[in-house]
């Protein structure tokens, strides 16, 4: 029954044949006719054999062989030494089962999944045919050692995909990387770049990256120029789906020569440089980068076990009017007292602090102790807005508006007697979430600050709709103001409009008294720098600010 039930179930022909003569062979054992007996044997074992060779698989045909040869045993042995029935049944049975083991259907099974595997991530057939890492690896260590000639290793990464594999699809993003990667090929077709592969002389490190190696014995600069026409070349818009799409790309370089390094150590010097300087198009690497990268390997471990209360201090520079030469308000500026390399500024270890992710345990140190100046201030019958930096980030969540809330009735403060400067690029790209949130923490009654007007590009349309009190000029528009009367026009009309929109405009960086004067002719509210004062510890600010109150009355 188990047979019949089986020959239904199966419908490869081979195997059905296979569970027929087996069944016949069985029964021809039960009813011992060894005429017919060694008859089926014989099918059978032929039938077994051809389908072990006829798949090529070893371990079926061993089983085959082996199962045979128990049977061949067994059957001699009952014929001579009248050896049970029963033991010859039981090793037709196994005989039966070897012609089963079968992985036909599982290898096709498994090579559509690999072929579906292969056709979902599959990378355009130009980006496999390009070198690899190991086979650049190779290439490098062959030519250096018939050439002891100068070389850089020159490393591009391309940008912009993950914004075109959202809008258009992963399929023609990876259509637009081939382009991308046909274009930087043309532009290596020179003896100087070394080939790794053929006529091959791109590499793909994999993802967005790509590297060559170029020769400079002849021309010491020329991969700087190959890296100026590639980047000029990925700048141009590519047609891709009947759609217009810019990508951009960054690159960096490392001289072999002067590293003496492994190439690993060359390539992983390359990403460094990309890495630590993500706003440069073109970085050259030094060493310096490494280090500097070990100190900040070490600040983000000394990060982990920081104790704000005792080893970040809050300093403070004023701001001063320009028409009556009053303090505005004073900036709060965060310092760290570093255990080896004294005092740090923000600008040295704020990345590491968003890197060890405490952005927003900073954010709330810093207005409270905020506060607690302000209300001590207030105590002393000092009237002083104090301003704190923000990354920017941070503030746009409910749970930040709720604490400042509570700070604010905590210490009994009162409207403007904080101010919140945040960067320029957090207004510039609000959403809606974002303007209540902002329009939330003014309805508190703390006053908005925007900082570093003119440390990047801005779209000025959106300039008049920032609703705040205060606008920060970066010091480099104004820093070198004999040189800026191509400009001065430009920094004018921004000045005018903000005080059209009722914001008080503020120059940082002023250092002289020509600088000053300067500023002053823009039309700017206040003046910020060191031509008033240098960054004080909050400890004796009570004491400067009465100083100051005697000094200029």
């Amino acid at each position: 029954m188990a047979m019949i039930c089986a020959l239904c179930v199966v419908q490869k022909p081979l195997l059905r044949l296979s569970y027929l003569i087996n069944s016949v062979l069985a029964l021809a054992i039960l009813s011992n006719e060894l005429n017919f007996l060694e008859l089926l044997f014989a099918v059978s074992i032929g039938l077994h054999l051809w389908l072990a060779f006829s798949q090529n698989k070893w371990a079926m045909l061993t089983l085959s062989c082996c199962s045979a040869l128990v049977f061949t045993v067994l059957l001699s042995a009952h014929l001579l030494l009248d050896l049970p029935l029963y033991l010859i049944a039981l090793a037709s049975i196994v005989l039966a089962m070897s012609g089963y083991f079968t992985d036909e259907e599982l290898a096709i099974a498994t090579d559509d999944v690999t072929q579906l595997n292969n056709t979902n991530y599959m990378e355009p057939a130009p980006l496999l045919n390009l070198p690899n890492i190991q086979q650049l690896r190779l290439r490098y260590y062959d030519w250096r050692k018939d050439n002891q000639q100068r070389a850089a290793l020159v490393v591009f990464r391309l940008e912009g995909f993950a914004q075109v594999n959202q809008h258009i699809g992963r399929d023609f993003g990876d259509l637009l990387l081939a382009q991308s990667a046909n274009r930087i090929k043309q532009l290596l077709l020179i003896e100087e770049v070394i080939s790794l592969d053929g006529e091959q002389k791109l590499a793909h490190l994999g993802g967005l990256n790509f590297a060559f190696i170029c020769n400079l014995a002849q021309q010491k600069h020329l991969h700087e120029q190959l890296i100026n026409q590639i980047l000029g070349a990925t700048v141009k818009p590519f047609n891709v789906a009947n759609c217009t799409i810019k990508v951009s790309a960054r690159a960096s370089f490392v001289d072999c020569d002067e590293q003496e390094n492994s190439f690993d150590n060359l390539v992983s010097f390359a990403f460094l440089a990309l890495d630590s300087h993500p706003k440069q198009q073109v970085v050259a690497y030094h060493q310096q980068m490494k280090i500097e990268q070990l100190e900040q390997q070490a600040r983000l471990h000394e990060l982990a076990n920081i104790d704000f209360s005792s080893e970040l201090e809050l300093y403070f520079q004023p701001i001063i009017c320009n028409q009556h030469d009053n303090i505005e308000f004073l900036e709060l500026l965060l310092r760290w007292q570093h255990p080896r390399q004294g005092i740090l500024s923000a600008n040295r270890f704020i990345d590491d602090i968003r890197v060890a992710g405490l952005a927003y345990p900073l954010a709330t140190f810093v207005i409270e102790r905020a506060a607690e100046l302000a209300m001590a201030l207030r105590m002393e019958g000092i009237s002083m807005p104090l301003s704190i930096n923000l990354f920017g980030s941070e503030m746009l969540n409910e749970e930040f508006i709720e604490f400042v809330d509570r700070i604010f009735v905590e210490h009994q403060l009162q409207a403007g007697d904080l101010i919140v400067e945040c960067p320029l690029n957090l207004f510039m790209s609000l959403d809606d979430q974002g303007k209540a949130m902002v329009a939330r923490i003014n309805s508190i009654g703390i006053k908005i600050c925007v900082d570093g007007l003119g440390d990047s590009p801005i779209w000025l349309a959106k300039l008049p709709n920032l609703a705040v009190e205060y606008v920060k000029i970066a010091p480099a528009l104004t820093a070198d103001f004999s040189q800026q009367s191509h400009v001065r026009s430009l920094i004018s009309g921004m000045v005018d409009m903000h005080n059209q929109q009722n914001a008080k405009v503020i120059c940082e960086g002023v250092e002289t008294r020509e600088q000053l004067n300067f500023v002053k002719s823009l039309n700017t509210y206040a003046a910020q720098g060191y031509y008033f004062s240098h960054p004080l510890s909050s400890v004796g600010m009570i004491s400067w600010l009465r100083q100051w109150q005697i000094e200029h009355q």
